[in-house]
């Protein structure tokens, strides 16, 4: 059984050696992937909206996406 107490138990917590690659990432390098691969979704996904959904559906998700990246460039930390 791989959901047993057991098996819990012997896992070992994640530290900061283990944290991965994402954390090993300064705040400015975080910042240009995020903005990287935020603009190439865009670019894929306000055509494929605009194909499945229209004009109106690719504007709404555009106006969605926008106001997610101000939110997110603006949060205060």
């Amino acid at each position: 059984m791989s959901g047993t107490a057991k098996g819990r138990a012997t896992a070992r917590p994640r530290t900061k050696k283990s944290a991965g690659r994402w954390a090993s990432l300064g705040p400015a390098a975080r910042r240009w992937i995020f903005i990287g691969g935020f603009t190439l979704a865009l670019l894929v996904g306000l055509p494929l909206a605009h194909a499945l959904l229209g004009d109106v559906g690719a504007i709404l998700l555009g106006t969605f996406a926008f106001g997610f990246v101000v939110g997110r460039m603006t949060l205060k930390r």
